[in-house]
């Protein structure tokens, strides 16, 4: 894919800058998200990444890679400061283990790196990556990570749901004074969910609206469409939050998922 001049350079400096920051301890670099669908948006996509390390990143390269993560987001460039990446080591990557923590940039710290657990999501990573990612270094990224079955693929995105329930019951959590356009990103959140528990794959969020609007329900095909006015908005609309509320939660119960419980031990 052919991506804005500032990606591209964005990326050449983030592979130069970990390969010297990690010169004995690199398997590879490969883009999640957006950056691996192909289906990249300039004005709202973040640079989503994932660098496999032969072994856990010690403590001088968590230095050297801080230090230049810091450096990167004072970068003039547009997308410096847009970057979420993890470092995962090769044992890790090859087959997510939960509750363990990685050196990882989250959403809105593109410049602070932090050991963060990760959490069930990183198995659809995985996915993502193993499918559709092209490394900017390294091997093919299915000889790193091991083939993910739809089974696993739908007890992750069933788990990451009782998350997102728990943050719909919850009006007094402060995302929901968020703008329109975080609450396309629920809405599309929600439209890759439903369409991952009926095929049990990933689609990127595009493709999963699209979906949705040939396949949910008329109410929620009429939200989804609606959503997709909101990506670029940065107004604050606490009317739509209702109904907002209401689509998580009726994902949320989705009878795979409560099939999926049903078979949990305990």
């Amino acid at each position: 894919m052919h991506y804005p001049n500032e990606v591209t350079a964005i990326l050449e400096q983030l592979v130069q800058g970990i390969q010297q920051a990690l010169p004995h301890n690199l398997a590879g670099i490969y883009p999640r998200g957006s950056l691996a669908y192909g289906d990249f948006n300039p004005a709202t996509s973040d640079l989503d990444l994932l660098v496999i390390t032969w072994r856990t990143v010690n403590d001088p390269e968590f230095t050297q890679l801080s230090e230049f993560h810091k450096e990167l987001a004072q970068s003039p460039n547009p997308y410096a400061t847009q970057i979420e990446i993890a470092y995962i080591d090769a044992e890790a990557a090859r087959q997510f283990r939960p509750k363990q923590r990685y050196p990882t940039l989250e959403r809105g710290e593109s410049e602070i790196l932090k050991w963060a657990e990760h959490g069930q999501n990183w198995i659809l990573e995985r996915w993502t990556i193993r499918a559709y990612g092209k490394a900017l270094l390294g091997p093919k990224p299915d000889t790193l990570i091991n083939p993910i079955s739809p089974a696993e693929i739908i007890r992750a995105v069933c788990t990451r749901l009782k998350d997102w329930a728990e943050w719909a019951q919850d009006e007094n959590d402060p995302d929901w004074q968020l703008p329109k356009s975080h609450k396309a990103y629920v809405v599309e959140t929600m439209c890759r969910a439903c369409h991952t528990l009926q095929t049990g794959t990933l689609a990127s969020k595009p493709q999963s609206v699209q979906w949705a609007l040939d396949n949910l329900p008329p109410e929620w095909q009429q939200l989804a469409a609606q959503s997709q006015t909101w990506r670029e908005d940065n107004q604050v609309d606490s009317s739509i939050n209702p109904t907002i509320r209401r689509f998580v939660l009726w994902v949320a119960a989705s009878k795979k998922c409560a099939a999926y419980d049903a078979t949990e031990p305990g």
